[in-house]
């Protein structure tokens, strides 16, 4: 099943040139790298349709639309969908001494009714430390729900780490 451009925009936004703004990684390549045969190029077209159908269905399996924000698990403590930016409190995902930075890779923040909601990321691994410091957030805030497996969408061998506002969504999977 192929997805209507606008119903990947109204999850997903437009992006500068006025298509999908897919989260990162999703986007498949326009044009075919010179050093790709023919055949390497279909495989990363189909590769990355799957991935595209695979986060359209698990946002709208939770009503998610992607945030603009690239943010940590801060921004899910907010009451409103702001950045990090201008806080005394700097973001843990830009904080070059977080110890949420491991486990940060190749985020995305999602909103549910434009409340901070989820934010998904896609390590290439997830360790004890990424364990131990997972878990710290949900004892910091109760509201926190953590869980982690499967390839998710970025593909790559990453595993997919999911952190959500409990009271906005009782359980969320990874996709």
């Amino acid at each position: 099943m192929t997805i209507s451009k606008t119903r990947a925009i109204a999850v997903f936004g437009k992006n500068d040139f006025g298509g999908v703004a897919w989260p990162y990684g999703v986007a498949a390549q326009d044009t075919r790298p010179p050093e790709w045969t023919m055949e390497q190029y279909e495989a990363h077209l189909k590769d990355r349709e799957q991935a595209q159908q695979l986060v359209f269905d698990w946002a709208q399996k939770y009503g998610l639309k992607k945030g603009k924000n690239r943010c940590c698990p801060k921004w899910l403590q907010r009451d409103r969908n702001s950045t990090c930016a201008g806080t005394k409190d700097p973001c843990a995902l830009y904080d070059a001494g977080s110890p949420d930075r491991a486990w940060l890779d190749h985020v995305t923040t999602w909103t549910l009714d434009k409340l901070p909601a989820v934010i998904t990321a896609a390590p290439y691994t997830i360790g004890q430390d990424d364990r131990d410091r997972l878990a710290w957030w949900t004892t910091e805030d109760p509201r926190l729900g953590v869980t982690y497996g499967g390839p998710g969408w970025y593909g790559h061998s990453t595993k997919q780490v999911v952190l959500w506002r409990t009271d906005l969504i009782e359980i969320v999977g990874p996709a």
